[in-house]
């Protein structure tokens, strides 16, 4: 029976225990909840690159133990993606609920339309298998197996083993890692180089052979051949002319591959973004599908970008003139045709300090400009311009003026806590507080009343002095004067209001006219397209695509 009592007790806690379960489930209305699963899945992996090893000491190729790997990091450079078929997943949401439709990123965007997010094409294995089987074709940048690589330098550590590249990979945060060793030969340079790939656990060795003498300029083979194991995808050819047009900057997926006329490229199959770009012309951009044994053989045809906009520059003193990265000519320059957008104007004289100025050039409009050129040096002077004292600038004075105040507040508030708390300890030493005692105690003791009511009095009247002087030292904020909520000046008050006052003033001391206009950009475009669509295109790739 006791057994039977002790079991019914049992079975009654758990009940108390799974009820609340139950009221929370429906509190949160989980029931009614349902979502679809969705992966996320890796975005960057590390290619650490380490000191090679000499198999035979030589003091006089010491330069190769940093020089070698130096000369790989350059030809890996233009490796942008490793192409990985089953790429990790780091977190995997389960779906849960009746028959669910939507994940959860889906149903959270469609309650918030106005809200712009990046919008992410796969989400499922499914999505990863059309993929796969070429269903569904998206550019690297949307599709995961393309991963971004980023390339770390370890000159620090001594170069590990193909071994000890098991347990230093994690330790080290590398997906993948290079190292290896050289050796000289008859002045032939013999280098092994071994690629570690922690997905995999395997180590791929090469190896390659070059002169002493012209080592790094040999070693372009040795570096193209690890970026085409690591890109991990069948390549083909690309080739590229733009109507006879040389020196056309060649740019697929934001990778650099040369100039036109282009020929004998390799890059990834599949789809890919081609972008071409010469200084007088429009940006040329167009969507591409590299296919497996097809050579890409495109002749783009470049828009000669027309001058219709007209530039004057006045200067006190002859001096070169620049439009981006265009020189115009020397002042005075009357006239001249420009590019309409927005670009940045830089006027140059030797021994005197350039001078910036943002320009936003209108079809068929004149922007006249006129400069006063000062002696000094360029990069002296915009290095020092802004200090005030020794190295500190404006923006250094704003910032101390603003953490000064605040020095002055947290004063302001400790010396509002010690009134208030001068009069938390008289009012313990106060023994009699109502009238009834007091005049129960005069009656009583007529002739010790007045010596005692002489100490109260003066307690009291010590607590009062001194909480006064605190607060006629802090002083009071009109949030925090009940009475009229008016401002009651004191020192910290006042100090408080000067700090703020001086920031201010040394932040709009530092905005300048000249400071904006060094620091002037073209802004970028949303996008950039064939002809003459996109006004912004030409200045923003001037200052931001370069060989």
């Amino acid at each position: 029976m006791k057994h039977k009592i002790s079991a019914l007790f049992i079975i009654l806690g758990l009940l108390s225990n799974v009820l609340p379960i139950y009221s929370i489930d429906d509190y949160y209305n989980f029931p009614k909840q349902s979502y679809k699963g969705s992966i996320t899945y890796e975005s960057t992996r590390n290619l650490c690159l380490f000191s090679f090893v000499a198999t035979s000491p030589d003091p006089t190729k010491e330069y190769l133990v940093k020089g070698i790997p130096s000369v790989l990091i350059s030809e890996l450079r233009n490796l942008e993606y490793t192409y990985v078929e089953h790429p990790k997943a780091n977190v995997v949401y389960h779906s849960f609920g009746d028959a669910p439709e939507m994940t959860l990123q889906e149903k959270i965007d469609a309650e918030s339309p106005n809200v712009k997010r990046k919008k992410k094409e796969i989400t499922s294995e499914k999505d990863l298998d059309d993929l796969r089987s070429g269903k569904k074709q998206l550019a690297p940048e949307k599709d995961p197996r393309y991963i971004k690589v980023t390339l770390k330098q370890i000159w620090d550590r001594r170069a590990p083993t193909p071994d000890e590249s098991f347990g230093l990979a994690s330790k080290l945060n590398c997906d993948y890692m290079i190292t290896g060793s050289f050796e000289s030969k008859d002045n032939e340079l013999i280098t092994k180089v071994f690629l570690y790939d922690d997905f995999e656990g395997k180590t791929i060795p090469f190896e390659h052979k070059t002169s002493v003498i012209r080592a790094y300029q040999e070693m372009a083979p040795l570096g193209e051949s690890i970026r085409e194991k690591l890109q991990g995808k069948e390549t083909t050819t690309v080739e590229v002319s733009a109507s006879g047009e040389e020196g056309a900057l060649v740019y697929l997926d934001g990778i650099y591959l040369g100039k036109t006329p282009m020929v004998g490229k390799k890059s990834p199959i599949g789809k890919r973004s081609l972008f071409v770009f010469k200084e007088g012309f429009h940006p040329y951009k167009q969507e591409v599908h590299l296919e497996k044994g097809k050579t890409l053989a495109l002749d783009v045809k470049l828009s000669l970008k027309l001058s219709s906009s007209l530039i004057t520059v006045n200067s006190n003193v002859e001096s070169d003139v620049y439009f981006g990265i265009q020189y115009l000519g020397k002042t005075p320059l009357s006239r001249v045709a420009i590019p309409s957008g927005m670009n940045r104007l830089r006027v140059s004289k030797e021994g005197y300090i350039d001078s910036f100025r943002a320009v936003d050039a209108k079809d068929n409009e004149e922007v006249v400009v006129d400069i006063e050129m000062r002696e000094g040096k360029t990069d002296v002077y915009y290095k020092n311009k802004q200090n005030v004292f020794l190295d500190h600038t404006y923006k250094d004075f704003a910032t101390y003026s603003l953490y000064g105040s605040l020095l002055f507040y947290a004063s302001y508030v400790y010396l509002n806590y010690a009134s208030r708390q001068a009069y938390s300890a008289a009012r313990s030493e106060v023994t009699l507080v109502n009238g009834l005692a007091i005049t129960s105690f005069y009656q009583n003791n007529p002739n010790e009343f007045f010596f005692w009511y002489g100490v109260q009095n003066s307690i009291i009247d010590d607590a009062e002095s001194k909480a006064r002087n605190l607060k006629r030292v802090a002083g009071t904020l009109p949030m925090e004067n009940r009475r009229d909520r008016q401002l009651v000046a004191g020192p910290m008050v006042i100090m408080m209001g000067i700090m703020l006052v001086s920031a201010a003033t040394f932040y709009m001391l530092g905005i300048d006219e000249e400071t904006l206009e060094f620091g002037y950009i073209p802004l970028n475009p949303s996008s950039v397209s064939y002809g003459q669509t996109s006004r912004e295109g030409y200045g923003y790739m001037q200052f931001n695509v370069r060989y």
